[in-house]
């Protein structure tokens, strides 16, 4: 597909058709094979009399290695079947209207009659493929620059303005692939064939949605423990929020879990293009930063300030210069530099003094740095840059990205560092988030292998998950719920269900008191919310009281009984939750506890399976870890407890993934173990 020796076009190649658009683009762009227009006239394009025309696939003088499929949606299906017949083994098919409109039964046909006859296909509703070395611009889109990236993306459009806007940046990728409606290869194979393309470098996506999102998770898992992987996801916000039943959905959201996705994965997230692009000419032209210590030079103080202040925000460290160094750096340097960091070295710095502190604090100190040069119509641009370049040639292992801003007065610098393979950027705060994202990408590369496996489809009942039937029952009420997760060997306080007065005394008398009254009945999801807890109930009269009111209250509302605990001694309350998200499978949450679980908005979540180790570092991103590690006097808690709980709901997870939400709120983590004190449970009836 990517470096095929013949390509075929199937469809008009008159002026102003896509067929002819993508000869012209072959042509210009240089590809050195054989190029058919394949069409009922059998057409050729005069101006390009290389170009053989034939009526059919049949009749070419050999199988095309490469189909470009732009003939009307009524006749893909009869060319793809074509060009099978004759033995093409790839093809891309630009056509338009199919599953976008909603055609997706024509969709399907089109891909299985592919698969049938052995070819794999690209689309439809694409802008097409390109390979710079192979020369192969195989596309409607700008020709793309010759680069170490590679792009692709669901939509042409996107991929249209991304190629458009880094030909004006001079940055160039390998390979450019735009998917389309990806009937048949989608991004999961791409990112396994870029992983092992030795042109590419860095890959870049851009998504609408997933197809397979456990399988995706895994080929960015496996891809990005090589080579960076950026992501561009659009769809921030999910209507599925309005149905969500339970806290966890409404905490869990779509695009929240999408962010645990990368987060696991390794990937970087960006939130669109230009930072794409940033990252692009940053991963492709720079060493990955080997700490967090970044220099900031410049000749003006405020874009210097605002770059630092901008570079802490992301997590790197602008520390000052020692003592030692600002020695040495004072004795060069005139008088009215500041020699902190960042180096101002002020409007009069030079070629020497750029190259010099360059050198000095990339020597020992710092581990990259960023040199900011904002531009005056008497200084010569090209000459700091050409310092700059001579600093960076001495320290190939370290980044040293520039920003010279700006307007016509830096060109001549800017093409100067052009030449040396070093990246400008437009401020200094955009150089930060590149260095910063590089940096965020060295650390996951240092890190050890992956705790969890990602498998695709896997739904075997994992370790430690005990297989027994879910509760049919919709809703599953308390009692049910509370047997399923005790089997399970999740703890809970002691605690009876009582469906009549006759039985209060009975369960005083086992349970002991103080108790904790919950009412139970399929029509009350919230019972707090609803009247249905009681707490603090001291004595047997006040037990049976709360029975009496609740039975009154709840009487039309499918009453049933209640639930009856020993009330708990206060621990630190959190909340534990399981999600089945449509793209990625079971979810698991942990954030605060109690009431304000919403409110406060504290969570964390990891896409299961996932271990002890991984739940242990997921309570570490709570502000509530504080409180576990013993806040303001209290004791410390029993964190393994609840690190345990987190990895057992992610093999439950796993083993029923029938159960759409799953709600432990509040569990209580006690000095010793941790306790379920409420459960709520949502179930996808036919699973």
């Amino acid at each position: 597909m990517f470096a095929p020796r013949s390509v075929a076009v199937l469809g008009s190649v008159k002026p102003g058709k896509i067929g002819h658009q993508l000869l012209t683009q072959l042509i210009a762009g240089g590809f050195p094979g054989r190029l058919y227009a394949v069409n009922p006239g059998a057409e050729a394009p005069a101006e390009h009399p290389a170009v053989q025309g034939f009526a059919s696939v049949a009749a070419a003088p050999e199988t095309p290695d490469l189909a470009l499929v732009a003939v009307p949606a009524a006749h893909a299906q009869g060319v793809v079947e074509e060009c099978g017949a004759r033995g093409v083994a790839a093809a891309v098919v630009f056509t338009s209207g199919f599953g976008e409109i909603g055609r997706l039964a024509e969709e399907r046909a089109l891909a299985e009659t592919a698969r049938g006859l052995g070819m794999r296909l690209i689309g439809p509703n694409c802008a097409g493929i390109m390979n710079t070395r192979a020369r192969l611009f195989a596309s409607i889109e700008v020709r793309a620059l010759p680069g170490r990236a590679a792009f692709a993306t669901q939509s042409g459009a996107v991929g249209g303005a991304v190629l458009a806007l880094a030909e004006t940046r001079g940055i160039g990728f390998s390979k450019f692939v735009s998917y389309g409606n990806r009937a048949d290869v989608g991004e999961v194979e791409l990112l396994d064939y870029l992983a092992a393309d030795p042109d590419t470098d860095l890959i870049a996506l851009y998504l609408e949605s997933l197809h397979d999102g456990r399988g995706f998770m895994a080929a960015v898992q496996r891809v990005a423990a090589r080579k960076p992987v950026l992501l561009i996801k659009a769809g921030r916000t999910s209507s599925g929020l309005r149905a969500a039943g339970s806290h966890t959905g409404s905490l869990a959201g779509s695009d929240r879990v999408f962010e645990t996705m990368v987060r696991q994965t390794g990937a970087l997230r960006v939130a669109g293009i230009e930072e794409m692009l940033d990252l692009c000419q940053g991963f492709a032209s720079l060493p990955l930063p080997a700490g967090d210590r970044i220099a900031v030079v410049t000749n003006s103080g405020g874009p210097g300030i605002l770059t630092s202040d901008r570079a802490e925000e992301l997590g790197l460290e602008i520390p000052e210069t020692s003592p030692e160094l600002r020695a040495r750096l004072a004795g060069f340097l005139p008088a009215q530099c500041a020699l902190a960091n960042p180096v101002d070295l002020t409007v009069e710095g030079t070629r020497d003094n750029y190259r010099r502190v360059l050198e000095e604090v990339l020597r020992e100190e710092y581990d990259g740095a960023i040199a900011i040069n904002v531009g005056t119509p008497f200084l010569d641009s090209r000459a700091l840059a050409e310092g700059i370049c001579e600093a960076a040639t001495r320290y190939p292992r370290k980044p040293v990205a520039a920003v010279f801003m700006a307007g016509a007065m830096v060109e001549p610098g800017r093409a100067r560092l052009n030449e040396a393979g070093i990246p400008s950027f437009p401020t200094g705060e955009r150089a930060a988030y590149v260095l910063a994202r590089m940096r965020e990408h060295a650390r996951h590369q240092e890190r050890p292998g992956p705790k969890g496996r990602h498998r695709g489809a896997a739904r075997a009942v994992p370790s430690g998950v005990s297989p027994q039937p879910l509760p049919r029952s919709s809703p599953i009420l308390e009692p049910e719920a509370v047997e399923f997760l005790e089997r399970q060997g999740f703890s809970f306080p002691t605690h009876d269900f009582v469906t009549g007065t006759g039985e209060l005394e009975a369960a005083v008398g086992r349970l002991g008191l103080p108790l904790v009254m919950k009412v139970v009945s399929p029509q009350i999801l919230h019972k707090s919310d609803a009247g249905g807890v009681a707490l603090g109930l001291g004595s047997p009269e006040r037990v049976q009281q709360a029975f009496r009111d609740m039975t009154e209250r709840f009487s039309g509302q499918g009453f049933q009984g209640v639930m009856l605990y020993r009330q708990l001694s206060a621990g630190v309350e959190l909340i534990a939750g399981l999600k089945q998200d449509p793209d990625f499978g079971p979810v698991v949450l942990a954030g605060s506890g109690g009431v304000l679980a919403e409110l406060l908005d504290d969570v964390a979540l990891r896409i299961a399976p996932f271990d002890r180790g991984e739940a242990l570092v997921m309570l570490s991103e709570l502000k509530a870890f504080r409180l576990l590690e013993g806040f303001r006097g209290q004791p410390p808690r029993d964190i393994g407890a609840a690190a345990e709980l987190l990895a057992a709901l992610s093999r439950l997870g796993l083993a029923y993934p029938q159960i759409r939400e799953l709600d432990l709120n509040p569990v209580f983590v006690f000095e010793e173990g941790a306790v379920i004190a409420d459960v709520r449970i949502i179930s996808q009836p036919g699973l």
